[in-house]
């Protein structure tokens, strides 16, 4: 999403034809259903996942639908690989599942549980509150345990259908090469009772510890450890065991009873995983599956993200940066099927896109009816909590980044006085609500922290203590003149922001120097460069007896 904002990317179609296809399932609860695998920091693109499955469940509800949406922590997978941040030993812990590995941090009970909390934490920020449940629990239940009997029963007809799905593009070679490996091949590993391993080596060289063979009527399974070679066998419900990835998906769709769920471009393609989890849903399992929703990744500044390998914005990283809402805005406000790309340089660009977009809403500007009953469906879901009846009024977020770097050379209740005027004058307000001003301290915060860590040269603006004696000596008399000049017309009034930039204006033609001059002048005592914010507005928000001593200081 760029600054600009074209009404033919607006799509609400998609959240209409979705929750009518979902509708038809008819269960007496919806189960809208997400999941990650727990291998390191998650990026802010899995929240678009859950954002979709919020959306569905909230339009349920307005059906009057009973709906919940889970999150999965797939945090049962083992080790394959070490993010850069992970200082855990390689040699020590790959092939280890991630819910019994430590956490190196120390705060959490596990690796996994680590970057679970990480990421759940931020759900209700969101605005989502899906029912969390982990992987490594889930197979420890009954039923979970029955859905990998049911699969290890039906091993053969599992083999035929990724045969099927998985060497379909293969050639002859490839595919009889498959065909004999699938031959032996069970859809199940065993955690080792000896190492804790679940597979051997890392990404590109992984042996999984498969189980070798399956006696149904003992319902003992038999198994060989690739890592330390420890082979043995056992009643299935005594072991530790896992389904392979592809087959996993739909076990747990049978157990959960998923009536829906969300997936990537990698796993939605036709003919990939979800299609093969739902034929096994179809052949193994006896029904159906979930409703199948893919959506394209969310892209940052062009890149595709990636969890494990450390390229990770997090979503508490945008909720430093920007309001939740915007991110929701971004990703509901067009179709799903559609790449979403996070450019954080334009974030107070399109902080006033959604915050025009919410006047919309509140009927506060002039737009057409399609815009209107744009903001009538899509506007109650980019919301993080219940829409209120009236409008509440924002601070600019562009005089926010401004403001938020002024705190060394104005007090805390300067700032916030200085952000009620604003207010006041941008919203023709006389008064400043309690939600508004609550608003505030986040806003300001947020901005230094984009400026700090996005904000280009232009943006940052920084006051020195004193002026620079190689500055002061640049000036001419003429510059002085005009300075005094300007000295006399702020001492006299308690100008407004626009009343500052014509003096500013009429001083300069008053004293015989170009404008663009004087302006120069103006940023190079205040902020030692030759350019900065605009300085009617900058002016007032420093203050005049501020300004009137600084300028005094070069006379």
């Amino acid at each position: 999403m760029t600054s600009e904002d074209p009404q033919e990317e607006f799509s609400i179609h998609w959240i209409r034809d979705l929750v009518d296809k979902v509708v038809e399932r008819d269960p007496d609860e919806y189960l809208i259903v997400t999941g990650k695998s727990m291998s390191g920091s998650v990026h802010i693109g899995f929240m678009k996942e859950i954002i979709i499955a919020d959306v569905i469940k909230r339009e349920l509800q307005v059906l009057g639908k009973k709906a919940k949406t889970v999150f999965i922590s797939d945090d049962y997978d083992p080790i394959r690989s070490f993010p850069p941040s992970l200082t855990l030993s390689p040699d020590e812990y790959m092939g280890v599942p991630y819910s019994d590995a430590p956490d190196p941090h120390g705060c959490c009970e596990s690796l996994s549980a680590h970057w679970t909390n990480e990421l759940v934490e931020a759900f209700p920020e969101f605005g989502a509150d899906p029912e969390v449940v982990l992987q490594s629990k889930l197979y420890e239940t009954k039923e979970m345990i029955d859905a990998v009997r049911i699969c290890l029963e039906h091993t053969e007809t599992i083999r035929e259908i990724l045969v099927e799905y998985v060497a379909r593009d293969f050639d002859d070679k490839q595919k009889a090469e498959y065909i004999e490996s699938m031959k032996t091949w069970y859809p199940a590993s065993v955690i080792c009772p000896e190492c804790g391993r679940l597979q051997s080596g890392g990404k590109g060289s992984i042996v999984p510890n498969r189980v070798t063979a399956y006696d149904k009527e003992n319902d003992e399974v038999s198994y060989k450890c690739a890592h330390c070679g420890h082979s043995d066998t056992g009643k299935l419900d005594k072991l530790r065991l896992k389904l392979s990835w592809r087959v996993d998906w739909p076990a747990k769709w049978h157990v959960m009873q998923t009536t829906c769920e969300p997936a990537g471009k990698d796993h939605a393609v036709k003919g990939g995983s979800y299609d093969t989890g739902l034929e096994m849903s179809r052949r193994v399992f006896g029904w159906s599956g979930p409703v199948k929703v893919p959506f394209e990744w969310v892209r940052l500044a062009g890149r595709d993200m990636g969890t494990s390998k450390g390229n990770v914005f997090t979503p508490r990283s945008w909720l430093n940066i920007a309001p939740s809402e915007l991110f929701r805005y971004m990703v509901l406000r067009t179709d799903l099927e559609k790449a979403n790309n996070i450019q954080t340089d334009l974030i107070p660009d399109l902080v006033d896109i959604y915050e025009t977009f919410e006047r919309t809403y509140y009927g506060l500007d002039d737009v057409d009816s399609e815009k209107q009953d744009f903001a009538k469906v899509l506007y109650p879901n980019t919301e993080v909590r219940p829409v209120s009846d009236e409008y509440i009024p924002k601070l600019s977020f562009k005089f926010a980044v401004v403001t938020s770097q002024l705190q060394e050379i104005l007090s805390e209740d300067t700032i916030l006085e200085r952000c009620y005027d604003v207010l006041k004058k941008q919203h023709n307000l006389t008064d400043i609500s309690t939600e508004t001003k609550a608003l505030i301290p986040t806003r300001l915060s947020r901005a230094l922290h984009w400026v700090k860590e996005f904000g280009s040269a232009r943006d940052i603006v920084e006051v020195p203590e004193n002026v620079p004696a190689d500055i002061i000596s640049t000036f001419t008399d003429d510059d002085k003149h005009f300075l005094s000049k300007l000295v006399e017309v702020l001492h006299i009034d308690e100008l407004d922001e626009d009343e500052i930039q014509s003096s500013i204006f009429n001083t300069a033609r008053e004293v015989d120097i170009k404008p663009k001059r004087a302006f120069l002048l103006l940023y190079r005592i205040l902020i030692s460069r030759k350019s900065g914010p605009r300085l009617g507005p900058f002016l007032k928000l420093l203050g005049n007896d501020w300004v009137l001593e600084r300028i005094r200081s070069v006379l």
